[in-house]
This record gives structure tokens, C-alpha cells and sequence, in this order.
């Protein structure tokens, strides 16, 4: 029986099933829920001016009605009813996903509304950047919600589920799909808390380090052997951007792969693969502009993890050890690599984005500053200007008209 909470719906948004892992995390009967119309059982919260809950879910199960896609919510703050306490609401934070369900036509004929419970997370770190108390009521903040986002994909990633509806879905028209957890209590239980060790040190590190940096943190705190560990996201072409790392020795050894064109790092990046290197200084290592480089400054062993979504690779995750070399790759690492990844995901749409578009940005404008330079005959700084005052005059970012400049062949400059 899966441990995720599953809520079954038709087209009316009237409750047809309903998991046992549901029942427990809204504190709600069966009795109470099947037949009912969703957002009569789950109305917002009436002390909560801010609440969103029951607009976004609405919009949400209408979207995935009308088109016939799943549609992931997010992370989204929705009070549920006290059923101890009438009128009475219980502070909650979900991250929600909805997916149709269809007849053999192809029809949809309902919604599987799937949840993960996050909320001892949301209340636990809701002091991370003085948000202020755990009773209060608001959305969550930038900070917590990118844990609490990594967070929920982590809780996914560790069940597998079937197509239809999970084993202990029951009610009017529950489908009896295969439901299972693949992933064994102990190695759960080790899991969550390395999660915990990690939300932790985002909630006591400095202003302006992440979760990803905690991630790293965590890293060379729990895993013997890991002297210094660095996630970076790569991108096509010699362009990555280095999102967090435990010290500069560290960075600089990154950094080596990027300046000799090979190493661990690259190669989990293109193959899709971990790439295991206990002992770097063993004659048959594959990069040796790399080794040589890395040894010369006391890195003794690499293991780098490759960070994926389900279609391609985004990013590494790579652990170094200073020093003579080791016999293996420490306990735990791969369990990291999946965290870092989870991390690395729930970023994706925020500032990891904006910082990869950045440095893309600079890239295509100093690109075209070195060709117009060189066409036209002209310094660096006269063509730099000549770039500024164009996106000017034309009201475009200057990176957009960097690219506009290259896509002509030759880029055209009056005199």
C-alpha cells in the first residue's frame, strides 16, 4: 500500500475515493469525504485573509479537466479544517499534483489529486529569513519554499507508483492500480535524515546560501573521505555556472576541468553516468591534463554524480579528497547526488535560472564585442560602446542585440 496521500475525483470535483495515507494527513473519515464536493470538505481558512488554497486548487483541476494533462502545483499553502475543534483550522503546507484520468475513449472522466505533506518542514523553517512565527498565517517565503519544493520531490522520487490509481485508493469508481515502495525503512530512514542535517544547516547557514550550499555542507560533514564537494550546472558549449562549493580549494579543482577540457565532472556530465575515481593518480586515469593539474594541488581521489530529471542531465555533483587515495566511494554519496538533484530541480525556475541566462549573457555579448572588433576593425571599447548605444536606441537588452548582431553574417556596423 503506498504511504502517499491520493485523493479520487470525477468531473463535478466530487470526492470518489480517498487513500488511507489521505485520511491521515487531513485527520478527515471516509465517511466524511467520499461524496462530498471537494471544496465543501476543504474550504480556505476564514482567519486567513491571504489564503489562495481553494482559487489556485480550483484553477489547477479545471486546467488539468479541460486539457487533459497532469499539472504540478508547486508549493502551496491550505489550511484544513480542525476536525477536533469546530471551525477550528489546522496550519498546512502541500505540494500538490493533479492528473487525469480518461475511459478507454480517451475521456477524461476524472482527477487523481496526489499530495505530499510538508508541513513539519514549512513550520520548522519558517524563521529561516524572519518570516515570522510558525503560527502565522502568509504563503511561504522565497527560501522556504525552495526547500520544502526539494523537499517534495525528494518524498516522490523515493516511492514508485502505478498508472492507475495506488493500492488503498478505495470509494465509487476506485481504479486497482499496483502500488509499491521500492526503497527499503532502513534506507528511508537514513535518507530523511540526511534531508533533516540539511534543512537544518539552510535554516542556521548565513544570509544568501541556499539549500544547495547546504547540500554541500552536509556532504563533507557526513560522508568520510569528502574533503570538499561542488554542484555545478552545466550547459552546452564551455559555458557552466558553479552553484555551490565548500571551499576554493575545491572551486579551483572544478575549475581545472574547465581549463584542460576534461575530468570527472565532464565526463558524468556527458555520459550520464557516475564516474568513480578513487585513485586519481593511477596510470590508466583517462585526463591526464586533468590529473596532473589536480594531483599537483593534493586532490587524491574524485566521485562525481550526474544530476537529472527524467530526459536529460542538468548539473554534477562532485566530491574530492585531498590526499593519498581511497578504497571507495563514500556511503551515502549517491543518496547525496539524489538530493542535490531533487535541490537542483526545485531551483531550476528560480535564481539557478537566472544566474545560467546571465552568464549565457555575457558570453553572447563579449562574443560579439571579439567579432565586431575584428570585422570592423575597431577596439574592444569602441565596439562595446557601439553595442550600448544601439540596444538603446532600439529599447532591446543588450544580450538580445548581442545575439541579433551574430545571427548576421557579417555583422553589419555603419560608419
Amino acid at each position: 500500500m503506498t504511504t502517499a496521500p491520493y485523493l479520487l475525483l470525477d468531473t463535478g470535483l466530487h470526492i470518489r475515493g480517498v487513500n488511507p495515507a489521505y485520511l491521515r494527513a487531513t485527520g478527515r473519515s471516509r465517511e466524511e469525504l467520499t461524496g462530498a464536493f471537494l471544496f465543501d470538505a476543504f474550504p480556505d481558512n476564514p482567519e486567513d485573509t491571504d489564503s489562495t488554497g481553494v482559487h489556485n486548487l480550483t484553477t489547477s483541476l479545471e486546467r488539468v479537466l479541460r486539457h487533459g494533462t497532469p499539472h504540478d502545483m508547486g508549493i502551496q499553502r491550505y489550511d484544513i479544517p480542525e476536525s477536533r475543534a469546530p471551525g477550528g483550522f489546522r496550519v498546512k503546507a502541500w505540494s500538490p499534483v493533479n492528473s487525469p484520468l480518461t475511459d478507454g475513449d480517451g475521456r477524461v472522466v476524472g482527477v487523481l489529486h496526489h499530495v505530499e505533506d510538508i508541513t513539519t518542514v514549512y513550520e520548522s523553517l519558517r524563521h529561516a529569513d524572519g518570516s515570522g512565527t510558525a503560527d502565522g498565517a502568509g504563503q511561504p517565503t522565497a527560501l522556504l519554499r525552495d526547500v520544502m519544493l526539494a523537499l517534495a520531490f525528494h518524498q516522490r522520487a523515493a516511492r514508485l507508483t502505478g498508472p492507475a490509481a495506488p493500492v488503498g485508493l478505495s470509494g465509487a469508481g476506485a481504479g486497482a492500480g499496483a502500488g509499491t515502495n521500492g526503497t527499503s525503512a532502513a534506507g528511508l530512514a537514513r535518507r530523511d535524515a540526511l534531508w533533516h542535517g540539511i534543512a537544518h544547516a539552510t535554516r542556521q547557514g548565513p544570509p544568501g546560501r541556499g539549500c544547495l550550499a547546504a547540500v554541500c555542507d552536509c556532504a563533507v560533514r557526513e560522508l568520510p573521505g569528502a574533503d570538499a564537494a561542488v554542484i555545478t550546472l552545466q550547459g552546452d558549449g564551455a559555458q557552466s555556472v558553479q552553484l555551490a562549493t565548500t571551499s576554493q580549494w575545491g572551486q579551483r579543482v572544478e575549475e581545472l576541468q574547465w581549463i584542460t577540457g576534461c575530468g570527472p565532472s565532464l565526463t558524468a556530465f556527458v555520459t550520464g553516468e557516475p564516474v568513480l575515481v578513487p585513485q586519481l593518480d593511477q596510470p590508466s586515469t583517462r585526463w591526464p591534463l586533468f590529473t596532473d593539474a589536480a594531483c599537483r594541488i593534493g586532490v587524491g581521489a574524485a566521485f562525481a554524480y550526474p544530476l537529472s530529471t527524467a530526459s536529460t542531465t542538468v548539473g554534477t555533483l562532485t566530491l574530492y579528497h585531498r590526499g593519498r587515495g581511497l578504497a571507495k566511494p563514500p556511503a551515502d554519496a549517491e543518496v547525496f547526488a539524489q538530493i542535490a538533484a531533487a535541490v537542483l530541480l526545485a531551483d531550476l525556475e528560480g535564481d539557478i535560472t537566472a544566474r545560467a541566462r546571465a552568464t549565457a549573457d555575457r558570453g553572447d555579448i563579449n562574443t560579439a564585442i571579439g567579432v565586431l572588433a575584428a570585422t570592423q576593425q575597431i577596439s574592444t571599447n569602441d565596439a562595446l560602446a557601439w553595442l550600448r548605444t544601439m540596444a538603446r536606441n532600439k529599447s532591446m537588452p543588450l544580450a538580445d542585440f548581442a545575439r541579433e548582431v551574430l545571427a548576421r553574417c557579417p555583422p553589419e556596423m555603419p560608419s
